[in-house]
């Protein structure tokens, strides 16, 4: 298994979500961040549940700017 196409280490998720490592750590405290996995001391983020969160996260306009005069 090629773990470098599959998985990202924590500072490269904190800089593809644009924040900090330590609020990376504060969410997985929280249980509110993407879902990780341990292998020895090496902590890991697979792309998959990486994507699943960010859609698990999204949100959809409540309205439409429909029938607004441009």
């Amino acid at each position: 298994m090629d773990t470098n196409n599959a998985h990202l280490k924590p500072a490269e998720v904190a800089a593809l979500l644009g924040v900090s490592l330590r609020t990376l750590n504060r969410w997985h405290a929280l249980r509110v961040g993407p879902a990780r996995c341990k292998v020895g001391r090496t902590v890991l983020y697979r792309k998959k549940a990486i994507e699943n969160w960010l859609a698990q996260n999204e949100t959809q306009p409540t309205r439409s700017f429909e029938g607004v005069a441009q």
